[in-house]
Order: C-alpha cells, then structure tokens, then sequence
C-alpha cells in the first residue's frame, strides 16, 4: 500500500505548539502522529518528543499493534510531568491501519462519499484497526483544526493531495492564529487492489483485530490468454500430428509458450521489485521533506540535511520512473520550497540610503560602527570622523584632520567614539558635544593595530603583529594602561586578520574566512558548519549584543550568511552589492541591513 501523505501545522507560541510527524520506515511500515502540547517551551519539547517516539515505535519488537501500543505508553510517561497535552499515534503496515489518542484529537475516514469519524475526543486510549482501501483518505487532526475548517472539513478532504498542504495551510496561515494548536495530517491510500474488503462495522467502531487477520495476501494476475492454454492444449491434442517431424514442430511451439509465460513472469517481478523501489524512494523523499519544514526554525543544518536527502531520493525514483506525474510534481515543489526551508532569499533592490558625498566632498568610508541606531564612519584619506542618525538620516561631522592625525579604525560605544590613530594614540570623542580626550599615547609595544572596538566603555585593540588584543578600562582618571586580554598560554596568528567584532566573546575574522572567538580570553568554540560552499574572499562581518546572529559579508560568493554565535548555518541573502560593499551594519530589530560600498550607504530588508 502506497501513502500520499500532507501536513498543516498552524502558528505556535513557547508555551502551547501543535505539531505533526510522519515517516516511513522498513518498506511499507509507516508511523504518524499528532501533538498538541502546553507547557514552557512547548514548541521544543514537542519537536523533541516526537522525534523519540518515532525511534522508539521502529526500534520495539512486536506486532504493529503492540509496536503502537507501547509507543503510546511510553508518550503518557514522557508527557506527565508536562502540562495539557493531547495526542494521536497512528500506523499504517501494509494495508492495516491502527491508531489510538487521548483528549481532544480527532480522526476521520473518507471513503467514496462518506466522511466516518474514526476516533474523536471522547473515545481515547483505545486501540482500533482495520484495513484501509484504495483512494481513501484519513485526516488526524486536532479538534482545534476540525473546529477552525467547520463547514469545509469534508471540503478540504476532497482536495487533491498534492494541494491540500498548500489550500488548508494558506488558511491557518492567513488567520493569523496564535496559540490555538492548529495542526493535522491527512493520508491518501493508493494500490493496484481493487479486491480489498472494506472496514467492517465494528472495525469503524473501534473494535480491535489480531494483527494476523490484517495480513496482505498477495496475487499475480495474468493474461486471459494464459488462462486459456488448457483448452487449447486439449484442442491441439486432436490435431496432434502422427509424424516424429510434426511432432517436433508442436513441441517447439510449446516450448515457446511455457518460455513466452516464464519470461512474462519474471518481468512482471521484475517491474513489481522496480515499482517498489520507486515507491519506497519517493515515500522517503516526503518524509524527509515533511520533516526539513518541521526542523527549519528549530535546527536549521538538520533541516538542510534532510533536504538534500529528499532531493537525493526523488533522484533515484525518477531514475526508476521518469514519467511519473507524481515524482514530477514533487520535485518541483521540493525546488519551489527549497529556499525558503533553508531560509535563503534573493535580493534585488538596494536603495540609496545616504550619499556621502553629501556629507562631504569626496568623503568614502572604509568601515563602519553601530551602536543605539547611530552609525560611525571614518574616511582616513580626508581625515573626517562622521556619525549618522539611522532614523532621522541626519549627519554630524564629529572631527576633523587636527584631532584625528593619521587616525585608521574609528568604533561606536554608546555616546562615546573610540579612535585608533597611528601618530596620536587612542582617542576618545563624546558625539553628544565632540568633546576630544586622549585615552593612550602611541605605544611601542603596537605592532600593527587592525583594527578597535569600544564595549561597555573598554577600549579593544586588535594587534596583527603582536598577535594579541590591548585592553583599556575606564578608571576613576580615565583609563587604565594597556593589558593583555588574551590568556597566558592562547596562541594565535592574527597575521591576516580583518575585523574584530565584540558581544561579551570576542570575535575575529580572518582573510581566509576563518573566525576566531575568545571569551575571557580564552579561545573559545566557533566553527562554520552547514554551508553548502566555502566563505570566498570575505569583507567584513558583523555580531554584537543586540543581534541574534553573525553576519559574514561572503563578498566572493556575492551572498550574506546568517550564521548562529557558534557558527552554524541558519540561512543567507544573496545579491550584487554583497560582492561589492565593503563593510556592513545590521539592525535586527529595524530587519535592515546597511552596506557600505564607495561613497554611498545602501539598505536591504533583512529576511
């Protein structure tokens, strides 16, 4: 029995999720299951949950029923130190369907015309079975989602399969809903069988069959000419010729025949293995799909795993069959959805947010600093420090060649402007009065300062040659002498390092792409995973208190990856200015990005 299988999983909240699994294992045994769950973090033990009952009903010994039977137990005790929860387990072994639930879930079959409801919250806990038929459809469902369709349940149900994820999703979707435990999944039963008898009247009112009673007996169905062979043998008996060359000839042309049914034979099994193979992957390939959309916002590099095995076996099923429309299909879908799984997003529009030129003949930034949705930029070359009001796009020039002297990084902390200048030291500049303060004379000790970060009123140097990072606190008098940030024993090559960007750890990109993180100086975990090509030829980067996430700007991929502090993948924009822009900014809460390139400031809406 082939499975058609679609989901609908409505908004959900921290402490109340409703959510769905299904997934097909050892040919033609197939698990499913409904949640609806309330308690802290509901959304993540849900997931969790779910995913630990489906290993542990294809790991427990026993019979389908006994295999369900267990995993429902075993459900009760993982969820009684929880809050509410309601729960549907189902499985489908070959053609027998079995399934039990507790509280407000609700199972219905369609069958020709009629809509049978197969469970529903007042019959729970009880196991039922029963042997399902060709084109029918079983929805398990929350009573929320059965409540919310009302008059177009039966509706929905009649929908193709192949749209009712995307019609009844649309509608939960656009309501807006939140914690309202929307979610439901629908079956569809295909097979070549019409001989399989229908669910008895007291199988649809839940009585239980032995597990030996649902076994599928298989036939092999020939051609009518086959059938008929025998009386065409007894009337070639009477035409038997007397002559040993007669005799010959009706010889060979029986052997034909036997040989003609033993090779019709064998390709027959051959195309019932081929089908069955065919089925298998393309049943595997939605599941693992099913399960990317589920994992997309829980565990991102899982969810992209799993993509890519979907894509892997659609591959081998229409290697089997090219011309199934049913493959086809799907493998447009799984092109068309692919990107927003794995949260990546094209961009096209980059408007103008500011022209520097306007601020200053000639004025080109080469980095630049956000703090309390201000922008700090420097320009080396005209020696002019700027800082940019984001929500007013106002601009103020804070100094000027005679304060700044040879100044290289500039770093925004609040109200306070922290500069590295190669003749004069570190300054500071108070941006509310442009006030100039000299924090440390230039120190021999330098080697070659890369680059300065101002947090929590400290001043961080990022020294290539010395291959450390200077400290300086603020003290009652100004600020202390310089200290050593890293740990005694913390070795590190900063020969090619670009920008050092600060949120509590201390981060560090490299040329080469690599990113080094320190927290109390101490290196600390940081590696890139996830990614489906390299980091080529980097600019810049961008993490801090206020965000989430790091940004890599992947200029030679022309692409911005959002990336988890630790560096797992979570999703990338892709667009021109990103091979271009030089330096980058992100507002999280604004969802804007500001990209630096030559004279001008662009945005984009951050995804």
């Amino acid at each position: 029995m082939k499975l058609k299988i679609a989901q609908v999983i409505g908004l959900n909240t921290d402490q109340k999720a409703a959510q769905v699994i299904s997934s097909a294992r050892d040919g033609d045994n197939t698990f499913l299951a409904v949640l609806e769950l309330t308690s802290d973090d509901a959304f993540t033990k849900g997931r969790q949950a779910l995913s630990e009952l489906e290993d542990f009903y294809f790991e427990f010994e026993g019979s389908p029923a006994e295999k369900l039977t267990a995993s429902f137990k075993e459900a009760k005790e993982k969820f009684s130190g929880e809050g509410d929860f309601y729960l549907c387990l189902a499985a489908v072994s070959g053609k027998a369907l079995y399934l039990m639930g507790k509280g407000a879930v609700e199972v219905y079959l369609k069958r020709a015309n009629k809509l049978s409801p197969l469970l529903s919250p007042d019959k729970s806990a009880q196991l039922i079975s029963g042997f399902l038929q060709e084109s029918d459809r079983v929805l398990f469902s929350t009573k929320s989602l059965v409540t919310f369709l009302a008059d177009e349940l039966e509706k929905s149900l009649n929908l193709p399969i192949e749209i009712f994820e995307e019609e009844v999703g649309g509608k939960i979707g656009s309501s807006n809903m939140e914690d309202q435990g929307l979610a439901g999944l629908i079956i569809e039963a295909q097979g070549e069988d019409p001989e399989i008898p229908p669910l008895s009247d007291s199988e649809e009112n839940g009585v239980n069959e032995s597990a030996d009673q649902l076994v599928d007996k298989k036939r092999i169905v020939f051609p009518k000419i086959f059938a008929k062979v025998p009386n065409m043998l007894k009337k070639l008996a009477s035409y038997f010729p007397k002559s040993g060359r007669g005799r010959v000839i009706i010889a060979i042309i029986l052997l034909l025949i036997i040989a003609g049914g033993s090779g019709y034979k064998y390709k027959l099994s051959r195309d019932q293995e081929k089908k069955a193979q065919f089925t298998k992957a393309l049943q595997e390939a939605q599941d693992d799909f099913n399960g990317a959309k589920g994992l997309a916002m829980l565990n991102p590099l899982e969810a992209k795993n799993k993509l890519e095995s979907a894509k892997n076996k659609i591959n081998q099923a229409l290697k089997l069959r090219p011309n199934n429309s049913d493959a086809i299909n799907f493998q447009k879908q799984l092109e068309e959805q692919s990107q927003a799984i794995l949260q990546e997003s094209s961009v096209s529009d980059f408007p103008v947010f500011m022209d520097l030129d306007l601020i200053k003949k000639n004025f080109r930034a080469t980095g630049m600093s956000l703090s309390d949705s201000k922008l700090l930029l420097l320009d080396p070359g005209v020696k002019t420090l700027v800082v940019v009001d984001l929500g007013k796009k106002s601009n103020q020039i804070l100094a000027g060649s005679e304060q700044l002297g040879e100044a290289a990084a500039a770093s925004l902390n609040g109200g306070l402007a922290f500069i590295y200048s190669k003749d004069k030291g570190v300054l500071k500049i108070d941006v509310t009065n442009s006030k100039l303060s000299i924090v440390a004379k230039t120190d021999k000790e330098w080697g070659g300062v890369a680059d300065i970060y101002g947090f929590a009123g400290n001043i961080y140097l990022l020294d290539q040659t010395s291959n450390q990072i200077w400290k300086y606190l603020p003290t009652s008098g100004g600020y202390s002498d310089k200290r050593e940030y890293l740990s005694k024993g913390t070795k590190v090559d900063f020969s090619s390092a670009l920008r050092m960007q600060i949120e509590s750890s201390v981060y560090v990109l490299k040329a080469g792409g690599e990113i080094l993180r320190f927290t109390k100086g101490d290196k600390d975990n940081f590696s890139l995973g996830g990614l489906d090509k390299g980091v080529k030829d980097p600019k810049s980067f961008f993490v801090s208190s206020d965000t989430d996430n790091l940004y890599l700007l992947d200029s030679g991929n022309s692409r911005l990856l959002i990336l988890t502090k630790t560096g797992s993948y979570k999703g990338q924009m892709s667009g021109a200015k990103f091979a271009t822009a030089t330096d980058l900014a992100v507002d999280e809460i604004g969802k804007k990005v500001y990209l630096l390139d030559g004279s001008k400031i662009y945005s984009a809406d951050l995804k």
